[in-house]
């Protein structure tokens, strides 16, 4: 096993967040994340969140703050290549998470953004508030704990960074 170090971008428009929206068909819930991926060898996380928000949703991003880092213990279900076994796998990701503007405002007018992860797997990334995946009992927020910082950082309106490390 390997950690997996993700760099993921927030994407905010007044109330609401930008979020990759992920069917998870082995469970019940969808999973929301903000929009990004795995750091390459030799990159730093600054250049990471920038190129995979361009290389996924077509955007560019102008002033990234980072904001979190968090460690991510997680499991998850991996199905088998050649005999289709489903078996439950253990994951670990540190994960950098950067807010950031779109140099385009065009992206702020869309209900729905469409993008494509680096294995060629198209996905839907849509507006939601931070109440809205609160009170929704089948929306789960990744990485773990993303939408407890967000909602204490919406009540406490801080300004700037706010740099925070998590264990989960």
């Amino acid at each position: 096993m390997h950690i997996r170090t993700v760099c993921l971008c927030l994407l905010q428009q007044d109330q609401r967040f930008l979020f990759q929206r992920i069917e998870n068909v082995h469970k019940s819930k969808t999973m929301y994340r903000p929009v990004g991926g795995t750091m390459e060898y030799g990159e730093n996380s600054l250049t990471a969140v920038t190129r995979e928000v361009k290389e996924e949703i077509n955007v560019e991003i102008i002033e990234p703050i980072l904001q979190y880092v968090i460690e991510n213990h997680f499991k998850f279900t991996e199905q088998h290549q050649d005999s289709g076994e489903i078996k439950e796998v253990l994951g670990h990701e540190i994960n950098f998470i950067y807010s950031a503007q779109a140099k385009d405002p065009l992206i702020y007018q869309q209900d729905i953004v469409y993008g494509i992860e680096s294995n060629e797997v198209a996905y839907e990334a849509e507006w939601k508030t931070l109440m809205d995946l609160k009170e929704d009992l089948n929306a789960l927020v990744v990485p773990e704990g993303l939408l407890e910082l967000l909602l204490q950082m919406d009540i406490e309106k801080k300004v700037g960074s706010s740099l925070y490390h998590q264990i989960h």
